[in-house]
């Protein structure tokens, strides 16, 4: 709308210089001949009816035209008040003069940029309602945000009785029903995570006092698996309910002895380890070894040739093991309760990848994974 306005009033100027230009030459070119022939008394008559007014001399702002004549000059130009003045010198009389028809022409014809200009400010007023009406939309923005990121407390205040109310008091009644969902399945993990853990141990305690059979082994193994099962889960609920990491500074070669010996493995010449650079790493160390643990646990679990190889090299930590290309994308892998469909004979429940990846993004870390002659390559990437 400015620039509309600006145009407007450009275009405006220059027909209104255009017709006060053609107007003046032909009423200068009667003037000089009634300044030659006529008395003061005559030529102010004859002035009237070309609507033509005497003015004081003026300063020129700016020359639209300057043109000497033989007994003077003729000049057109726009005084700083903006009128536009005639003046005409002849031999030693000068006459500066005003038309008022066109004066009037060109106020009507501004009158378009006046109400460009009330446009514009009758828009800019609607903008700033609009803004104060849709500002609530931010607080509620906000709070949404704080929501995603685990603030389950977090509402909107917003009480407005219009339709960005009504945005807000159901943002609130969905955040609370999701609070009491999570709140409450939380709680169930937990519950039934500890409960569990006592009805296991009472039964691999009577399962020694039992004589050895096929039956025994199965029923050990089935009981050992439940109790690695619990475990995980009690994990998961732990770290999603951690707020805060316990985040400081440690070597990379810290980080994988912790690994290790939470992995306590029994032919330590399964893993072959290349410690090409001790860099320094700032996180949580119990949930960082947590994920290289089960990287390492998944790597043994799938290899079909040992030793499968912990690398570390500058800001990665790369784990190889040789076996088949995944037959599903690798983000499928990283959700709970996912394996490869020939892996279901093999020992674990799909939770190792996905307590990985939660702990690395957690750490804003990333956990890569590439297929390359024959190798698979899990990597944590800090």
């Amino acid at each position: 709308m400015i620039g509309i306005g600006y145009q407007i009033e450009k275009i405006n100027t220059q027909k209104y210089e255009a017709l006060l230009l053609q107007k003046y030459l032909l009423d200068g070119r009667k003037i000089f001949t009634w300044m030659a022939v006529s008395s003061a008394e005559e030529l102010a008559g004859k002035l009237k009816t070309l609507n033509l007014v005497t003015m004081d001399p003026q300063q020129p702002k700016r020359f639209i035209i300057r043109q000497p004549h033989t007994f003077g000059l003729f000049e057109i130009f726009e005084a700083p008040n903006g009128d536009y003045v005639m003046h005409i010198r002849y031999i030693d009389e000068d006459l500066y003069l005003r038309d008022t028809a066109l004066g009037e022409a060109q106020k009507e014809e501004w009158m378009l940029s006046y109400l460009v200009l009330a446009d514009i400010i009758v828009l800019a007023v609607i903008f700033f309602i609009i803004i104060r009406m849709l500002s609530p939309l931010h607080a509620i923005a906000s709070s949404m945000r704080q929501f995603a990121n685990k603030d389950y407390r977090s509402r909107s205040d917003v009480r407005s009785h219009d339709e960005i109310g009504e945005v807000a008091r159901t943002y609130n009644e969905m955040a609370q029903t999701i609070e009491n969902l999570i709140r409450s399945r939380e709680a169930l993990l937990r519950d039934i995570g500890h409960e569990l853990r006592t009805p296991i141990s009472r039964g691999l305690f009577a399962l020694e006092n039992i004589e050895s059979s096929n039956a025994k082994e199965v029923i050990k193994r089935s009981l050992a698996q439940l109790d690695q099962l619990t475990q995980e889960l009690l994990e998961i609920e732990r770290f999603q309910a951690t707020d805060t990491l316990n985040v400081q500074p440690f070597s990379a070669q810290t980080l994988v002895l912790e690994a290790l010996s939470k992995l306590q493995l029994a032919d330590e010449s399964a893993i072959q380890i290349e410690l090409k650079s001790n860099f320094s790493v700032t996180g949580d160390l119990k949930y960082l070894s947590l994920a290289l643990k089960n990287l390492l646990d998944n790597a043994l679990k799938y290899t079909d040739q040992l030793p499968i190889t912990l690398e570390v090299t500058l800001n990665k930590i790369n784990v190889y093991n040789h076996g088949e290309p995944l037959k599903k994308e690798f983000e499928h892998l990283l959700t709970p309760f996912t394996r490869e469909e020939d892996s279901r004979t093999m020992q674990g429940f799909g939770l190792g990848l996905n307590i990985v990846s939660k702990i690395v993004n957690k750490h804003n870390f990333a956990l890569e994974h590439a297929y390359e002659a024959g190798f698979h390559r899990f990597s944590i990437i800090m």
